[in-house]
């Protein structure tokens, strides 16, 4: 054999050498993304097996394998101090918990990640994207929170009494205030802190304000009267002028609230519901079935959720879930005593004395909790998840 042939066999087998471990390596890259096709389709079949209607079910089945849960699906997670007085708030997997004597925020660990001395009178909530802040309805304290703890001292902002906040998904923070020689005034700022807008009313209560998810307009509602009776005015501001872009009087309508409900706004009031677009005009109204509004949730993606009831007292309710178009999704009577409702995404979380129910958002029962441990509230979460707050203590429902 020649010099020249044994030099290309010799190459041959070092081809064939290295070549072999690339094939090797392929099979066993095959083998387990097999492996995890498989896993996937098994987990696929146990949600469908189980019922579990959407993937949500799916995702919870991943995100919560680690956590202990009793045969019912609980889950406790925070505990924090007794007192009648705590106000709760979730932010990602922080709760936020306010009294009139302490803030803090909790890990789902139990952990602090911060607590804070205050003194406030009436403790109050608002929630953002990113962002909680907790205010003291009548006072000056104001902090912003994000999952770490403290952001912002927002009190140093206020030189009076805090009449209301808000924050929209996008975080610009809105205050309305107490102001000497006006009867209220709205400040914007903008998610670093900027200033954006203010709005002085010298002859009428703001009762709310919020922005916009557009993050360009700002809409307040104030109290007054028109023809003689007493009458909601709303009206939308863009933020860079002092000159209402539109104006709606409601007749009649004490306005409770204001809120985002698919990229419209919509206002809550003693007797309808009514959304409007981002141009201030009208998009729906829904008049209430029942007298007496009980609590109202517009946390959910596209709808509001609203507790009605025949009489000013009573277990006679009825559960209802109105679209961002002002039509009536889904109903339900109700014959028992109702805690809390809290919507968020696409579910709905009713507390009863005994029991917790979890609707979509036309109220079909998704899925129920037949011992609440003597739970006073509740936060519905996204993905469908429940968290069920007690006097010291905050567990969750995963269905």
């Amino acid at each position: 054999m020649g010099k020249q042939q044994s030099d290309n066999l010799s190459r041959e087998d070092f081809q064939r050498e290295q070549a072999a471990p690339r094939r090797h390596g392929g099979v066993r890259r095959a083998a387990k993304l097999l492996a995890v096709l498989i896993l996937v389709f098994a987990v696929v079949l146990v949600a469908a097996y189980q019922d579990l209607s959407s993937f949500d079910s799916v995702r919870r089945l991943f995100s919560y394998n680690k956590v202990t849960q009793d045969e019912q699906g609980k889950a406790e997670l925070y505990s924090f101090d007794n007192d009648r007085t705590n106000v709760y708030a979730m932010l990602g997997e922080r709760l936020i918990v306010a009294s009139t004597t302490n803030v803090a925020v909790l890990a789902n660990d139990g952990t602090r990640v911060y607590s804070e001395s205050v003194r406030m009178t009436h403790p109050a909530v608002a929630v953002g994207g990113q962002t909680v802040l907790v205010y003291d309805i009548g006072g000056q304290t104001a902090l912003l929170l994000g999952e770490k703890g403290l952001l912002r001292d927002c009190g140093k902002l206020c030189d009076a009494g805090i009449l209301s906040a808000s924050l929209n998904s996008s975080d610009y923070l809105t205050l309305t205030t107490e102001k000497s020689g006006y009867q209220s005034v709205v400040s914007v700022y903008d998610p670093t802190g900027n200033a954006l807008f203010t709005f002085n009313s010298s002859d009428r209560y703001v009762m709310d304000a919020c922005v916009l998810r557009d993050c360009k307009h700002l809409a307040v509602v104030t109290l007054g009267e028109a023809d003689g009776a007493f009458a909601s005015t709303l009206k939308l501001y863009a933020l860079l002028s002092e000159t209402p872009e539109s104006v709606n009087v409601l007749n009649g309508s004490l306005v409770l609230s204001l809120g985002n409900l698919g990229g419209r706004l919509v206002t809550i009031a003693d007797d309808r519901l009514t959304v409007f677009g981002a141009d201030g005009s009208l998009s729906g109204s829904y008049r209430y079935d029942y007298p007496y509004l009980r609590a109202q949730s517009t946390g959910g993606t596209d709808y509001t959720a609203l507790l009605l009831s025949r009489y000013r007292s009573g277990s006679t309710l009825k559960l209802v879930t109105v679209s961002a178009d002002g039509e009536k999704i889904g109903e339900a009577d109700i014959g028992k005593e109702v805690l809390c409702i809290s919507a968020a995404g696409k579910y709905l979380a009713a507390l009863y004395s005994d029991s917790l129910t979890i609707y979509t958002s036309d109220l079909s029962e998704y899925a129920t909790l037949s011992n609440t441990e003597y739970a006073k509230s509740v936060i519905m979460r996204e993905d469908g998840t429940a968290l069920l707050l007690g006097t010291s203590s905050a567990w969750l429902f995963i269905p």
